[in-house]
């Protein structure tokens, strides 16, 4: 059976072949028009991704071997439900663009655990150690949070992260996970999460460690400094203005909170997932 190995996306339109109507640029970048809350216009794209080669058989191996994903999902059928997923970006002129940038094929594993904290604490973190541990064993993964997570999380209203939530306490969960919002402040990717099509949601905990556990060098660039990726769809419970992110540290790779006060920044970005609709 033929597997499709996918090359780095590199090759980007130029900005006069792309319709006016598209809500990306030529890099794979969300167009902040029109917001009201903070992001930057224009990027310089200083702080980007190195595009990683996706693999998919080893993609899915990972996140089988680290995560327990994909128990029940050939990678013949995760391959073709990326494929699908793809294909349907690309036959919207408003979200074409989307896939000449970075997007990660993710798989959660079905989870009864109400607690996204617990989760995470439990089985995500682990994943990204073990996974990064094996891809890059001179360098490693270190959480700096060094309190339980149980019980301080929540998913920000207008989101719509809940719905990848309980998607995955019912059924093994395909996405793809895109760090398209480069240089936003929180509030302003809650109000372009609103204007994207329903299977798109802001990135959390599970699809953000799930990309990485997929594709540990996602935020190892050796000619530049990448960005940070914020988990912007989670809260800790009562500080609205405090996140979580995984953050490049030289070669290694970091878990860890801060403040961002509804601000946007050159050095960070947050993701959206695209989820299958069902």
């Amino acid at each position: 059976t033929h597997l499709p190995t996918r090359e780095p996306e590199t090759m980007f339109a130029t900005a006069d072949t792309l319709p006016d109507l598209s809500l990306f640029d030529e890099s794979g970048r969300c167009l902040p028009k029109g917001l009201n809350a903070p992001a930057h216009a224009r990027s310089r794209r200083y702080f980007r991704l190195q595009p990683p080669r996706l693999d998919m058989p080893n993609l899915h191996a990972r996140l089988r071997q680290h995560l327990g994903a994909g128990q029940g999902i050939s990678t013949q059928d995760f391959c073709t439900r990326v494929d699908a997923l793809r294909a349907n970006l690309q036959a919207d002129p408003h979200l074409a663009a989307i896939t000449r940038g970075i997007g990660i094929p993710f798989i959660l594993p079905r989870l009864e655990h109400p607690d996204v904290g617990t989760v995470l604490d439990k089985r995500y973190l682990p994943a990204i150690a073990s996974a990064f541990g094996q891809r890059f064993p001179d360098y490693r993964f270190t959480s700096h949070h060094t309190r339980p997570l149980a019980g301080l999380l929540g998913v920000l209203e207008g989101s719509r992260h809940e719905r990848l939530i309980e998607a995955s306490q019912e059924r093994e969960v395909v996405g793809l996970y895109f760090p398209c919002l480069s240089e936003y402040s929180v509030p302003a990717a809650l109000e372009q999460v609103a204007r994207l099509p329903d299977n798109f949601v802001l990135a959390g905990g599970y699809d953000t460690s799930a990309a990485l556990v997929a594709c540990p060098e996602l935020l190892l660039r050796t000619d530049g400094y990448p960005p940070l990726l914020w988990l912007s769809a989670l809260a800790e419970n009562g500080k609205p203005g405090i996140g979580y992110h995984y953050e490049a540290y030289g070669y290694n790779l970091t878990f860890n909170r801060r403040p961002h006060l509804g601000m946007a920044a050159e050095y960070w970005s947050h993701g959206l997932s695209v989820l299958e609709t069902v």
